[in-house]
């Protein structure tokens, strides 16, 4: 299996991490690219062009993170994280909506960065996220401390808004999530997929 990724994605590693944890980490070949140089290649095998897409030994492909982690864990170890989940459809919502709080970082940094800034617009994503953290320091009462795709995903998530968002004090702002990633992230999956700086 290959994973074609970019190593920043919070999306990408998620599925790196899982791999880690699944014990099938040597299975996995991880080929990084760029994906606006590299959208003739992404196109063959994904038509929306987006990484991460996991390409199987037969040639074909899987793509959107969550699909690829339900088929790693589906095809690799069935019964994993299933005593971690609350309800199926909390647990799919939860996912879904560290998601949504991912996308709305990537619009965030795209707006911020462009020139002129639209702050308007990016202030509009950061509020989204904050709403998304301020939702999970209240109500995820045990904060995933059992190991499953919502505490990877969380953790995931968490990191990469310390990383590309440094200005904002996010472990100030949200001392609950900060506590529990403050050791979630030693172990060995979150050490060993850490974000390029």
């Amino acid at each position: 299996m290959e994973l074609i990724c970019t190593l920043t994605s919070p999306y990408a590693r998620r599925v790196r991490v899982l791999a880690h944890e699944l014990g099938i980490k040597d299975q996995l070949k991880i080929q990084v690219v760029k994906p606006r140089e590299s959208s003739d290649f992404l196109w063959t095998i994904n038509p929306m062009g987006k990484v991460p897409t996991l390409r199987l030994d037969d040639g074909s492909s899987i793509y959107d993170s969550l699909t690829i982690c339900d088929y790693l864990i589906a095809t690799f170890s069935p019964e994993w994280g299933i005593k971690q989940q609350i309800s199926y459809w909390d647990y799919r919502t939860r996912l879904s909506m560290l998601n949504e709080m991912s996308d709305a970082g990537t619009q965030a940094r795209r707006l911020k960065n462009q020139d002129p800034p639209q702050q308007n617009a990016a202030s509009f994503q950061f509020d989204k996220i904050h709403r998304g953290l301020t939702h999970i320091e209240d109500t995820w009462i045990t904060l995933e401390s059992d190991l499953s795709m919502t505490s990877i995903g969380l953790g995931c998530t968490f990191d990469w808004f310390l990383n590309r968002f440094p200005e904002i004090k996010w472990t100030v702002s949200y001392p609950g999530i900060t506590s529990w990633f403050n050791e979630f992230k030693l172990r060995e999956s979150m050490e060993n997929s850490q974000i390029p700086s």
